[in-house]
């Protein structure tokens, strides 16, 4: 079928751009039969592991129906589904961009993109038996449907779907990258923080340097949007030292230098080392004992299972990491608590990070907003207030992970900054 006609038919001509890679060769390998992610029996089985209820059959396989039925939009499925899985270089930039067909499906635009995306279950699970990848680890992994698709049942009026900028995650579980365990997610990834991870010989304290090029408001937060750039880091590597600018386990790059010489201090983390990046599902009761027993379990699950490279410790990018939080919202909170034995660092972000999670989608009206939870409540509060929610980063290396929970980062902070002194 010619892409522009096709478009064309289903009112989204100025997509033309997005689909235009592989078409041809989608097109070579369209299939005689209904494409797998139609078919209402391995819908059921995908829709049943990802974690949706029972109602979602009847929609789904209706709009399968009327997909399969459609020459149109049952090849252009089958090219969507390709680029997803099939082609990885393919940028889940472009995947975002990918138009809501509303104009021909209406209120199935959002299950056209839900059926490609559950056509993961089968893949990840057949990737899964070949590592031999426990059942519950498995099982718990397909589970991520849930929330996105809450989300747009809440803002479409309660029909089922996806939208497009959801569909790249998906990636990550047919290449075997991420599992969840217990309360938390993981995948093992070269660390890519703006900080490098120094430990002092003798005392095993800890202190992050920023890389060299990371500019930092007055606040100590990296610059950016609204927040102009004060100064800029350097970090430098010399003979017998490395000079750089010191990042607190608070999450704030402080304007001054220090030096580290090489026979007190020894390198812990760098950029490109591997570490287990955390990724936090929605949902409650993320209390420390539940991470903890999540991120034990990781340190096992990975060394088992996926042996290849060993991991140097934690590392997480999040809106959850907002030094700021325990201001904003509540100190003893289970957030708060997670945030207090890690060593937090600043990222590039926006002005609100975090809204889309929290509300599902970044609210337009503050005043209009729902406020129907204490976080929500808070974090409205402070933007109203002319405040701002930043990102963060965190590392955890594995020699302080062995006492979870004693704030090690911070309890050591005030020794670590006089032995900096001393230096």
């Amino acid at each position: 079928m010619n892409l522009i006609e096709l478009l064309r038919t289903l009112g989204a001509p100025e997509a033309v751009d997005l689909f235009a890679n592989h078409w041809e060769e989608s097109e070579a390998c369209f299939p005689a039969h209904r494409p797998r992610f139609l078919q209402p029996a391995v819908l059921c089985d995908a829709r049943a592991l990802g974690g949706l209820d029972a109602a979602a059959n009847a929609p789904l396989d209706a709009a399968a129906e009327r997909v399969a039925a459609s020459p149109e939009l049952s090849h252009l499925a089958w090219h969507a589904h390709r680029l997803l899985f099939e082609h990885p270089e393919y940028e889940a930039a472009r995947i975002g961009q990918w138009p809501l067909l509303i104009a021909c499906l209406g209120d199935w635009a959002g299950a056209f993109y839900l059926l490609i995306a559950l056509d993961a279950v089968p893949r990840m699970r057949a990737v899964h038996q070949r590592l031999g990848i426990p059942d519950e680890v498995s099982r718990a992994t397909c589970l991520h449907y849930r929330e996105p698709v809450r989300v747009y049942m809440d803002h479409h009026d309660g029909h089922y779907g996806l939208l497009p900028g959801n569909l790249y995650w998906w990636r990550n579980h047919v290449r075997g990258d991420l599992y969840r365990l217990g309360r938390l997610e993981y995948m093992r990834k070269p660390f890519h923080g703006c900080v490098q991870a120094f430990r002092h010989r003798r005392t095993r304290d800890v202190v992050a340097l920023a890389v060299t090029g990371t500019e930092f408001d007055a606040e100590g937060l990296v610059a950016g949007g609204t927040r102009e750039a004060a100064w800029s880091a350097r970090l430098e590597q010399r003979a017998d030292a490395w000079a750089g600018t010191p990042v607190t386990p608070h999450g704030r790059a402080l304007q001054c230098q220090v030096v580290l010489c090489t026979r007190t201090w020894e390198p812990a983390l760098q950029p490109g080392d591997p570490v287990l990046e955390v990724h936090i599902p929605a949902g409650g009761g993320m209390t420390l004992a539940r991470c903890h027993h999540s991120m034990s379990w990781a340190a096992r699950f990975f060394s088992r299972h996926l042996p290849d490279a060993t991991a140097v410790g934690f590392a997480c990018y999040s809106w959850i990491l907002n030094p700021d939080l325990a201001r904003i919202y509540r100190p003893d909170g289970n957030l708060v608590q997670w945030q207090r034995q890690l060593y937090l660092f600043p990222v590039p972000c926006g002005d609100r990070s975090g809204l889309n999670f929290v509300f599902g989608t970044e609210p337009t009206d503050l005043c209009a907003a729902p406020r129907d939870t204490s976080l929500r409540r808070a974090l409205l509060d402070h933007l109203l207030a002319g405040g701002r929610l930043a990102a963060g980063g965190m590392f955890l290396l594995d020699e302080e992970f062995e006492r979870f929970g004693a704030q090690v980062y911070r309890n050591r902070w005030d020794r670590t900054a006089l032995s900096l002194e001393a230096e």
